[in-house]
């Protein structure tokens, strides 16, 4: 049995607990727990969103890579969005679809898909950086590009260069918005970049651009700029 100490003291316990100061202070911790974790629910889905832009991104450049390899240029166009620019080398810029269409399928591909007998065009794609802007609507990427260029029993070419891309995702589908290379150098295969270089391309005039090219950047050994960075040291923060 209780002593009568003890059974004061259960029933003032039980008086405090039935309060409703008491209940409402529960009341709100228990709200401020729910906050907490739907806040914290809400960081890791955007950390999730986050990492399958990036992949989506990474993908859709790769995949770029591999049909500039074999000169699918309908695919190629296909990774664009409407209201794209497109600036390769020195050719000048190339506004929307069609103008994409008309530098990759025509400046290119001289109106024709898929390689000729006896052509190489390997386009390897590395070092790839990512950035998914706030908002999760653009982003933007750098990639560095190894080229191999060869027509059978005629001439082999080594290039190497960069891109500055911006990507924009439309109706859940990441695609190009933006995309702008700088070629490093173009060089003979059999004399290498130490004895010859090979010049930057121009406009084509049997394709023109919709704009002039917005720089002048050279190629090696007389390269006048480096590629803008689109993002600031990930340790300086500068």
């Amino acid at each position: 049995m209780l002593t009568r100490q003890a059974a004061r003291a259960v029933a003032i316990l039980a008086c405090v607990l039935g309060s409703p100061g008491y209940l409402a202070a529960q009341d709100q911790r228990l709200l401020e727990r729910i906050e907490a974790l739907e806040k914290q629910v809400a960081e890791q889905n955007a950390r999730i969103q986050n990492l399958e832009d990036v992949a989506q991104i990474e993908k859709l450049t790769r995949a770029y890579g591999y049909y500039v390899d074999k000169n699918l240029w309908d695919q190629v166009v296909d990774l664009f969005a409407d209201d794209c620019s497109v600036e390769i080398a020195a050719r000048g810029v190339y506004l929307g679809k069609k103008g994409a269409d008309r530098l990759f399928r025509g400046a290119f591909g001289h109106g024709k898909i898929g390689l000729a007998p006896g052509r190489l065009f390997n386009h390897f794609q590395l070092q790839g950086i990512v950035d998914v802007d706030p908002g999760g609507q653009t982003a933007k990427g750098r990639w560095r590009v190894f080229a191999q260029i060869a027509t059978y029993g005629k001439s082999a070419v080594w290039s190497e260069g960069i891109y500055e891309n911006v990507y924009l995702k439309e109706d859940r589908i990441w695609k190009f918005q933006k995309m702008r290379f700088w070629p490093t150098y173009y060089t003979p295969f059999d004399q290498g970049w130490a004895k010859r270089n090979l010049p930057n391309n121009g406009p084509s005039k049997e394709y023109p651009p919709d704009l002039p090219p917005t720089d002048h950047a050279g190629v090696y050994p007389d390269l006048d700029m480096i590629p803008p960075f689109h993002y600031k040291n990930p340790v300086t923060g500068k």
